[in-house]
């Protein structure tokens, strides 16, 4: 009885080729993108839980009270050596972050064999309890490997990437060219979804016994200071209340803290694997990723959705065309059951064709996706897990889910036909309130396509406003290199009138950060004589004189710091001087501030610019001039001779860097790649909104080629009594046109709202203009138009001698 049911499914399907084609088709596409949007939000919302111990894993932030209450994922450095103490039983780690370092793999015999550096090569400083509380496979070594300082630990992939084929234990890397540190154990790969996802782990008793190295943050003994990435992680016993941790944290600060600074800081403990969603700490990063999974998940249940409307849409139709074979049916013995169950074989075929081959097309786009991406892996898995039931399970309820949705409806239609009825060939359109079932299934489709279409305009001009905006200095034209020594140049001056003699530098700069980056630091600030400090967040500039000439910072108030200032001179800009309270930019030039324990006069106010992004709000500034921190050199150009300017100035560069490696970026590249995540999302809204707008269109081709059979005779009399193709084709497309504007009524509050809650996430962000809102409906219906223009074109200029003889 079954394969019965098959063959004669079979033998329908084929018969009806186009129709089984466009079904197939659309099921196909939407299910490919539900299934890589399947993948991407179980990648982001299993992150990290391949560790055992993951519910008991806490990390340590810390609240400023000053202010308001801010707070930050980061802690004092000696937040950890602290916890050790006073709090023996539960094991703890930090966790310094890193990233692009220089490596010099050393030979056995101590001499220099090859360099690497890489921006996205990312390691931490981390004690040994680091792998006691998360989970790292071994290769070499174990988790006492970091007990001794100046050693190293690599991932298996880096190991092979500096020693080949040869067994790294033992050797030597020479780290940031200052420190050479043993290799003492090898890690394995660890799954693509992890958020502590470093390429090598170094002793933080390195950064203890060499206390000239700066890494980038205050020194490991202070506690004033916060820097971004100095994590601190915590393992808790499940039978530990976290309210007694808290208390014991409050005494912890009671104790290390002075009066001022345990009054303006408390620290806290957060889950671990819910840190990269809590708003409270990763504002901006937690609030765009939540949007991203909603948005997502958003478009996938669209493209499935549209998908299912196609299918039901075009087998309704069909059923009316095969009226006459369930009455015959009927007529000799079959029941309902019987000819829902041979309705329902055909769907299961048609979603069992489609689900093979949309699980074949995701699996082919999702190692290439990061690729497609630009290389931004922070959404993708790239290889699919066999072995994974989760996965399997939702191909196997996609299937069930998909036939159910997508089959039971006509089937239901086709086996409740009367007979006699069916037979005469006078069964008309089902009504659902006096509209057509496939006509508000279209409107469905409409709906989905134009929430899309306006939601795509309106993430497009958020993209635009951020990378089009006026940052507020010079971003053209500017190179960024690596001055890895400082103290090496004798006379920076000489240096700097080195570069500007070479053809095609108009300014240089010598500076620690450019003005779009640098570390958000939390330190004490003193204006004046004032007694009691204030505590808050500032961006740390280090740079000399030529800065704000190099980058155009215009100075509102005060002037420039002299050449020659090294150190007793700071610049500000306005959200500085609002910060501290004053009334006019003014009232600070010539008066003392104190920030970071540097006590100097302000020189000048700078007109704000974005800080970090425009992603942002701005920050306070201070810069101030101190050569040991001039890690890096600006040059503006002024000829579009680049690459010969370029090659100029590392020649210059090596003669005083010969065992470095020369690293350049132009700053606007460097701000581009801040919207790397908006630009992916936009990359991806595009692509679905495409894929559920051309799989709309097969409905809506299906919905026209079935008007054009059923009207052929109307037409045919139309033509007899003086009606032209144009009348005939206008007829069609205003029949679609009216479905394009009821679906616009529903769509636009529904886009509106989603996208007004998007934008909030932006301090910075367009608004939602009535002209997107017009524009998504005038494309809605260019779309409409042009998809079925050819049918019904083809309909019109039938001859109406043919269409008269019509059944």
């Amino acid at each position: 009885m079954i394969k019965n049911y098959i063959i004669v499914a079979m033998r329908n399907l084929l018969r009806n080729r186009t129709y089984t084609a466009l079904n197939i088709l659309g099921l196909a596409l939407g299910l490919a993108c539900g299934m890589i949007i399947f993948w991407f939000i179980r990648f982001q919302t299993t992150q990290d839980n391949f560790h055992p111990h993951l519910d008991n894993i806490y990390q340590v932030t810390t609240e400023f009270k000053r202010d308001g209450s801010n707070h930050s994922d980061a802690v004092p450095p000696p937040m950890s050596s602290a916890l050790t103490t006073e709090m023996p039983e539960f094991k703890n780690t930090s966790h310094v972050a890193l990233q692009g370092m220089l490596h010099t793999v050393m030979s056995k015999d101590g001499k220099p064999l090859k360099k690497f550096k890489d921006d996205k090569t990312t390691g931490a400083f981390v004690h040994k309890e680091f792998f006691e509380i998360f989970n790292f496979p071994w290769k070499e070594g174990n988790s006492k490997s970091l007990s001794k300082p100046n050693t190293i630990v690599l991932t298996e992939k880096l190991a092979n990437k500096y020693f080949g084929n040869e067994n790294p234990m033992g050797r030597i890397i020479k780290y940031d060219n200052q420190i050479n540190m043993e290799v003492v154990g090898i890690v394995k790969n660890l799954p693509e979804n992890t958020s502590l996802s470093d390429d090598y782990y170094m002793s933080f008793k390195t950064l203890e016994t060499n206390k000239d190295y700066r890494y980038g943050g205050p020194p490991i003994n202070e506690w004033g200071g916060v820097r971004s990435g100095f994590y601190c992680f915590m393992l808790i016993p499940k039978n530990i209340d976290n309210k007694s941790i808290e208390k014991r944290l409050v005494a912890l600060k009671n104790k290390y803290r002075d009066k001022q600074g345990a009054k303006e800081n408390d620290y806290h403990i957060s889950p671990f694997k819910s840190m990269r969603f809590n708003e409270k700490y990763n504002p901006n990063s937690a609030s765009i990723l939540k949007n991203a999974i909603w948005i997502m998940a958003g478009i996938g249940f669209f493209l499935i959705a549209t998908a299912c409307f196609n299918f039901i849409n075009m087998a309704t139709a069909q059923s009316l065309r095969r009226a006459k074979e369930v009455g015959v049916r009927k007529v000799i013995g079959g029941t309902k059951t019987q000819i829902f169950i041979q309705f329902m074989t055909e769907t299961s075929i048609i979603t069992f064709v489609a689900v093979i081959l949309g699980f074949g097309l995701a699996s082919l786009i999702l190692p290439n996706i990061n690729d497609w991406l630009g290389g931004y892996s922070m959404f993708w898995q790239t290889k699919i897990v066999w072995n994974d039931m989760i996965m399997w399970t939702m191909i196997v309820v996609s299937f069930l889910i998909v036939n159910i949705l997508a089959g039971t409806y006509p089937a239901l239609i086709l086996a409740n036909f009367k007979p006699i009825v069916a037979l005469k060939g006078s069964i008309s359109s089902r009504q659902i309130g006096g509209v057509s079932l496939r006509r508000l299934l279209i409107i469905f489709q409409f709906i989905l396509m134009q929430l899309l279409i306006i939601c795509t305009l309106i993430i497009n001009n958020q993209f635009s406003y951020m990378m089009n905006t006026s940052v507020g200095y010079t971003t053209k034209g500017v190179l960024q290199f690596n001055i890895p020594n400082p103290q090496k140049i004798s006379s920076a001056e000489d240096f700097r009138q080195r570069l500007l003699k070479i053809p095609g530098i108009e300014k240089a700069s010598f500076c620690g950060f450019m003005p779009t980056d640098g570390w958000q630091n939390t330190t004490n600030h003193s204006f004046e004589n004032k007694k009691e400090d204030e505590r808050w967040s500032v961006s740390t500039k280090n740079a000399d004189s030529y800065y704000i000439e190099t980058f155009n910072l215009k100075l509102v108030a005060g002037t420039n710091y002299p050449q020659a200032d090294t150190t007793t001179g700071f610049l500000v800009n306005e959200k500085y001087v609002e910060k501290l309270g004053l009334a006019n930019a003014n009232e600070i030039i010539g008066k003392d501030i104190k920030v970071w324990g540097r006590k100097r006069k302000v020189y000048g106010v700078l007109k704000n610019w974005y800080t970090t992004s425009i992603k942002e709000d701005i920050q306070p500034v201070a810069i101030f001039a101190e050569k040991s921190q001039y890690f890096r050199c600006a040059v503006k150009f002024n000829s579009n001779s680049i690459q010969n300017t370029t090659s100029q100035i590392e020649k210059l560069w090596n003669e005083y860097y010969p065992e470095f490696i020369f690293e350049k970026k132009f700053l606007d590249t460097m701000i581009e790649e801040q919207y790397q995540v908006e630009k992916t999302m936009l990359d991806l809204v595009r692509a679905f909104s495409f894929i559920a707008i051309f799989i709309g269109c097969l409905g809506m081709y299906g919905l026209i080629k079935f008007m054009a059979s059923q009207k052929t005779k109307e037409i045919g009399i139309r033509k007899t009594y003086g009606a032209t193709a144009t009348s005939i084709l206008f007829l069609f497309i205003k029949e679609i046109l009216k479905m394009v504007v009821i679906a616009f009524v529903i769509a636009t509050p529904l886009a509106w709202y989603l996208m007004k809650s998007w934008l909030e996430s932006y301090p910075n962000r367009v608004s939602i203009g009535v002209d997107v809102i017009i524009l998504g409906l005038l494309i809605t219906m260019i779309i409409a138009t042009l998809t079925v223009a050819y049918e019904s074109f083809k309909a019109a200029n039938i001859n109406p001698a043919i269409s008269l003889k019509t059944e």
